[in-house]
C-alpha cells in the first residue's frame, strides 16, 4: 500500500466530514410514557440536554421479559424549570445530599439536590390549601405551623 502525505489523509477527513449525517426515523416511546409534543423542534430537545455525553444504561437485568418499569431515565421524564436559591440553601441542600448518599450505601436512587427540591414541592403542594400571605416569609409561615 502506497504512503499517504498527512495532506491527503486530512483532506479524506474533510470530505467525509462535509457529508450530513443520516437522519433517523424517531423511535416510538414504550408503553405508559406520553410522546414529546409534535410541535417541539429538535433544536430545542437538543438544547435541554447536557453539552457531555453520557453513556446509556441499560437494562440492570436483560434477561428479564415483560419489564413494565420505563427503560426511559428518570431525568428524561421530567419537565425542566430554572429555579434561583440563596447560597445558604444551595450550601445545605449539597450538605443533605452527601450525608443521604452516604447513609443509603448504594442501595435505591441516587439522591441530588433535585431530589430534594421535588420532595420539597411535593411537601409544598400537599399542605397548599393552609397557604397564606402575601410575602415569602409568610408563606413559610403559613405552612410550617
Amino acid at each position: 500500500m502506497a504512503r499517504q502525505s498527512v495532506a491527503d489523509l486530512l483532506g479524506e477527513v474533510d470530505q467525509a466530514q462535509s457529508a450530513a449525517p443520516p437522519v433517523l426515523p424517531p423511535r416510538p416511546a414504550p408503553a405508559g410514557v406520553p410522546a414529546p409534543p409534535a410541535a417541539a423542534a429538535p433544536e430545542a430537545a437538543a438544547s435541554r440536554r447536557s453539552s457531555t455525553p453520557r453513556a446509556a444504561r441499560g437494562p440492570r437485568d436483560a434477561g428479564t421479559t415483560g419489564v413494565t418499569e420505563s427503560r426511559i431515565p428518570k431525568w428524561q421524564r421530567l419537565e425542566r424549570k430554572e429555579l434561583r436559591l440563596r447560597a445558604d440553601q444551595l450550601d445545605e441542600l449539597a450538605r443533605i445530599r452527601r450525608t443521604l448518599n452516604r447513609q443509603r450505601g448504594g442501595e435505591g436512587e441516587r439522591i441530588t439536590e433535585n431530589t430534594l427540591i421535588r420532595v420539597a414541592v411535593d411537601m409544598l403542594l400537599g399542605r397548599a390549601g393552609k397557604l397564606r400571605g402575601t410575602t415569602e416569609d409568610e408563606l413559610r409561615k403559613s405552612v410550617t405551623s
